[in-house]
């Protein structure tokens, strides 16, 4: 890949560093059309992703959450998430991150993930290991049996769809990058990621299965990524980590009956 990695890290951190100085705990959000949270923050930081892109790579296209797209007929596209978990960014909560995918030929190649307030940075190269800050190789929970301090992370609003058994705990982190994160580290066994866009996965995408991980529907199956860029969302809640880890999930998991 032409791409540096660390180049892409640097970005991440920079964007984060003026998420801390100049935003967190200082804007309102607003409701966009799909009555998602919005911020100042938010805008100001994929258009600085942007133009960072665009100089250095004209080329190449880019698929960010509060602007046009452009260029998605491109050999490279960046999938860009300036604040993953805004409704935790703005109620002050720690647990939100900024995300970079980048595809190639319609397939993720590398991820970055950083969450400005803990000070990690996560990344994975297609192929390769995943990382955590310092170069520290990460790789998802064996599959073990769940104990009654393990966990796995679930969205906000599955208990409104789905009832879970899980014998261990649940956490709700309020970020799909945070879930990828934890679930690459082998702090978390699995997580539930519902039906999420694609600039909160594309990340994490490869830095989950950069660590052995699988991304695996709950329900019927998934399209490829070209057509993912075109249909934006998830047409099901996934699952992911380790596939017998993923596959234990899935076995306590069942859709509400109407």
């Amino acid at each position: 890949m032409e791409i540096d990695i660390a180049l892409v890290r640097t970005w991440a951190q920079q964007a984060g560093d003026m998420l801390l100085r100049s935003y967190f705990n200082q804007v309102s959000p607003e409701r966009k059309l799909d009555k998602s949270l919005v911020t100042a923050a938010d805008r100001a930081i994929e258009d600085w992703l942007r133009a960072a892109i665009h100089a250095h790579f004209p080329d190449h296209g880019v698929l960010g959450e509060e602007r046009d797209p452009v260029g998605l007929d491109r050999e490279y596209i960046w999938v860009i998430d300036p604040i993953d978990g805004t409704s935790s960014f703005v109620s002050g909560l720690p647990m939100w991150a900024v995300s970079i995918g980048i595809l190639r030929h319609g397939e993720p190649q590398a991820g970055v993930i950083y969450l400005p307030v803990l000070g990690d940075c996560y990344w994975a190269l297609a192929g390769s290991q995943a990382f955590w800050n310092n170069d520290v190789p990460i790789q998802v929970a064996p599959p073990q049996p769940p104990g009654p301090n393990d966990w796995i992370a679930i969205p906000s609003t599955f208990h409104r769809a789905y009832t879970i058994h899980y014998p261990g705990k649940v956490r709700v982190l309020g970020s799909v990058a945070a879930d990828c994160c934890y679930v690459a580290r082998g702090q978390a066994k699995a997580a539930i990621i519902g039906k999420a866009k694609v600039w909160d996965v594309a990340a994490g995408w490869v830095i989950v299965q950069s660590a052995g991980g699988v991304v695996c529907p709950l329900e019927g199956t998934l399209p490829d990524w070209m057509t993912l860029l075109q249909t934006i969302r998830l047409p099901t809640p996934v699952v992911i980590g380790h596939p017998q880890q993923v596959a234990q999930v899935c076995a306590v998991v069942q859709r509400i009956k109407p």
